[in-house]
């Protein structure tokens, strides 16, 4: 169809040879009719398929270059898209050359008709694209091996972030370990605090007895001085029996709570200490009616009212008989026990920020250590309570117990 087409552009340029411009074109061309035969083609869509000329013209339709597949879309697809709109652009194909190997292709086609309408025949361009399918082989390939390693560094980040979470679980495991250990070791002080001074209270009545015992010459006084020695001797017992049962659960993260009734705590404290008391000629009362009882740790309650009441009379005035009075109270939300004396008092302007210290003594006593007050706040507020005083010298101190309201 092209042969005719050598022509002059202008007599003063050289001849465009348009049927070698056709031939050797980049992209190749053919003609064919609305069946889809091949009547005229270019010599590079012949070089694209592999066939001689003469093998495909007026022999071969377009589907008789296609996979199945491209036949099946050519009748479903393209063919319909040509009927309705006269173009088809930039169609993908691999057109099967004779040789049986593949090409692929992008194909434009546009039907020519005539003035009446009829559709006449098609023309087509043909592009080459293997080597764009290869690039986007390479780019597919890329993208895969792109995946593969943000999938690699995902699982990475994954574990990593396990091992986050483990390093951190190991971590928390290791303070909560730590914070038994503080505990333990808080429970061990404690427990040798109260063991020292549960046991060196009723040592020193004990003593106090015997010394009345030996200085007495009446039968009767020292049958009596003899029951009470039974009495502190069973106390003292008890006391040793509740100390070995407390190592027995210092494996307890949380210390142990208990009813226990006022009463019967401040008896037996008043019966450990009965020879001082007596030495001292302490007039000892007590009024718990308000708070009869409530739920506590029961070795804890002894050792704060033992403390207390051994701290009244050792640090009692020489100029007055010494009073001592424990009471309870009931707030909103809470147990209050008061300890109230007439002893020598303390300064608490001048001690006040060291009284609750560790071995801070604010009287000249041999026998102070120091200890008693420490070790009674730090019980009271192991258990969520808190401790005051309120004292003048020489006129004696009231402390006050505020537990948490747990009445049993």
């Amino acid at each position: 169809m092209m042969s005719t087409l050598k022509t002059k552009y202008n007599p003063t340029m050289s001849h465009l040879d348009y049927e070698e411009l056709y031939n050797t074109s980049p992209c190749g061309y053919f003609c064919s009719l609305p069946d889809g035969t091949i009547i005229d083609s270019n010599t590079r869509f012949l070089e694209f398929i592999n066939y001689e000329r003469e093998e495909v013209i007026q022999k071969k339709k377009l589907t008789d270059l296609l996979s199945v597949g491209g036949k099946i879309y050519f009748e479903t697809v393209y063919s319909q898209i040509l009927k309705l709109g006269g173009v088809v652009e930039e169609i993908n194909f691999d057109f099967i050359k004779k040789d049986g190997t593949r090409l692929p292709v992008l194909i434009n086609s546009v039907e020519i008709k005539d003035t009446e309408g009829h559709h006449l025949f098609t023309q087509s361009t043909v592009f080459n694209i293997s080597q764009r399918k290869e690039y986007e082989r390479e780019l597919l390939i890329s993208k895969r091996k792109a995946d593969d390693l943000s999938n690699e560094l995902i699982a990475t980040n994954k574990k990593l972030r396990n091992s986050s979470s483990l390093i951190l679980k190991q971590k928390l495991q290791l303070e909560e370990f730590n914070h038994h250990l503080e505990n333990k070791n808080k429970q061990l002080l404690d427990f040798a605090h109260i063991a020292s001074h549960n046991l060196r209270a009723p040592v020193n009545n004990l003593d106090s007895l015997l010394g009345f015992y030996n200085e007495s010459t009446d039968i009767d006084d020292k049958a009596m001085l003899f029951t009470k020695f039974e009495i502190v001797i069973g106390h003292l017992t008890e006391t040793l029996n509740e100390l070995i049962e407390s190592v027995k659960i210092q494996e307890d993260v949380n210390i142990r709570h208990g009813p226990v009734v006022f009463d019967v705590i401040f008896d037996k404290t008043a019966a450990i200490l009965e020879g001082q008391i007596l030495e001292s000629k302490a007039v000892v009362t007590s009024n718990f009616s308000k708070a009869p009882a409530i739920e506590y740790p029961k070795l804890y309650l002894e050792s704060i009212m033992l403390n207390l009441l051994s701290n009244s009379i050792r640090y009692r005035s020489p100029d007055r008989i010494l009073k001592i009075h424990f009471c309870t109270e009931i707030n909103t939300n809470e147990v209050t026990l008061i300890a109230t004396d007439n002893g020598l008092g303390i300064d608490l302007k001048k001690y006040g920020h060291k009284l609750f210290g560790l071995s801070n003594t604010f009287h000249k006593h041999s026998d102070s250590k120091g200890v008693g007050l420490f070790m009674t706040k730090t019980q009271i507020e192991a258990v969520g309570g808190s401790i005051t005083v309120e004292s003048e010298v020489d006129k004696g101190a009231t402390f006050k117990i505020i537990f948490k309201k747990n009445l049993s």
